[in-house]
Parts: C-alpha cells; sequence; structure tokens
C-alpha cells in the first residue's frame, strides 16, 4: 500500500513542544496524500491538583478536562495562525503506549506520526511504540526526529512499524 486514506498525528505529554512544531507539516503530507487526519494528544491519567496545604483545588476530572480544553484550543489556535483549516482532535488518558494502540484501531489508521523529543524517555517510548505496533502490518509509522529548536534539521523517517 503506497498511499495512505487515515492518519494519525499523535502528540505526547512531555513532547508537546517537538510535536506541535511538526503539526502543520504533517498535517500538510497528509493532505497531499488526500488522507483524512485526527490529531491525538495522550496524556496519563492526572492526579487531583492541590494548594500548598493539600488542600484538593480541582480533582481528575476537572484537572482532565482542562488538559483537554488546553490541548484543543492549542491545536486550533497554531492552524488558525498557520492558515491551516481545523482537523479532527481527540485527547486520550492513560498509558500512552497503550492508548496509541487503541487510537490506532478506533480510528482505523494506515499510518501514526509523531514526533518525538530528544529526551531519553520520548526515545524509550517511540521504540516501545514501534514495537507494539508491528502487529498491524498495514500500518505505517512516521517518526519525525528533531527537537522543537530545531526545525531545519528535521529529517523524516517512513518505514513500517
Amino acid at each position: 500500500m503506497n498511499d495512505m486514506s487515515r492518519m494519525m498525528i499523535a502528540l505526547l505529554e512531555g513532547d508537546e513542544a517537538a510535536g506541535l512544531t511538526q503539526l502543520t507539516r504533517l498535517i500538510g503530507l497528509a493532505r497531499l496524500q488526500d488522507a483524512s487526519v485526527r490529531v491525538a494528544y495522550f496524556h496519563a491519567i492526572p492526579r487531583d491538583r492541590t494548594d500548598r496545604y493539600d488542600r484538593v483545588i480541582a480533582d481528575r476530572y476537572r484537572e482532565m478536562l482542562r488538559i483537554d480544553e488546553t490541548m484543543r484550543e492549542t491545536v486550533a489556535c497554531l492552524l488558525r495562525a498557520s492558515g491551516r483549516a481545523p482537523v479532527e482532535m481527540v485527547v486520550r488518558f492513560g498509558a500512552p503506549v497503550v492508548e496509541i494502540e487503541r487510537e490506532v484501531e478506533a480510528f482505523a489508521a494506515d499510518a501514526v506520526a509523531l514526533a518525538p523529543g530528544t529526551r531519553l524517555r520520548s526515545r524509550w517510548r517511540a521504540w516501545r511504540l514501534r514495537r507494539r505496533l508491528a502487529v498491524y502490518p498495514h500500518l505505517r509509522l512516521l517518526v519525525v526526529e528533531g527537537g522543537g529548536d530545531v526545525r531545519p534539521a528535521a529529517g523524516v523517517a517512513m518505514r513500517p512499524a
């Protein structure tokens, strides 16, 4: 399968800067392939937010709503600023590698794109994701390497998961 019809762009907690830096580029690539696009943000289940006296300011549910709203607005603002049309957006909470696999199945994605940060933890998570998605023969994994601060040097490597 040379072309793709459904691309999921994964933004990961801790790697938001790298992912958002490459977002319009990845959407452009998907549109060149006439693919439908879903941007998915993956975040661990947050803890209750407390003040310095250990009183709960926002429980998990409210914190998840805040994170969801903030990321949706961030992506919408970025797309407006770059002149891109809005795209479908989902926010999922849980273990990122597991939730990405679930979202791949729910969206029936042909390709998953992500831009891991430069930290060791980010690289490790990208490696685990590649291993986990290898069981899907039709799925391509697109990893955009290069930090959020080094846009011109970023390279694209696409290969089967």
